[in-house]
């Protein structure tokens, strides 16, 4: 009698685990189709500029030909560290 109570303790254990974890990867696979995608990078405007850059670590540089319209962008990362803008900005 142990044993039968036992085995459907164990059955009832694993459906209740295989539920939860059932739940949980839907969820997850929900969340991937949640929101936009981002813009196609052709139909973002570009414009012409010449900004070069220079790590500040070990000296790399960087020639940034066009970029999106308005602010200069971010600077990127080379070493760990930023690199630095070294053409004036107009």
């Amino acid at each position: 009698m142990v044993d039968v109570v036992w085995f459907g303790l164990k059955v009832i254990a694993a459906t209740f685990a295989a539920v939860v974890l059932y739940l949980i990867g839907a969820r997850s696979i929900r969340n991937f189709a949640k929101g936009d995608p981002p813009p196609d990078p052709s139909e973002v405007d570009l414009e012409d500029v010449d900004y070069r850059y220079r790590c500040i670590v070990c000296g790399a540089q960087l020639v940034l030909y066009s970029a999106p319209e308005g602010d200069v962008p971010e600077a990127p990362r080379h070493c760990r560290e930023p690199m630095v803008l070294v053409t004036p900005v107009e």
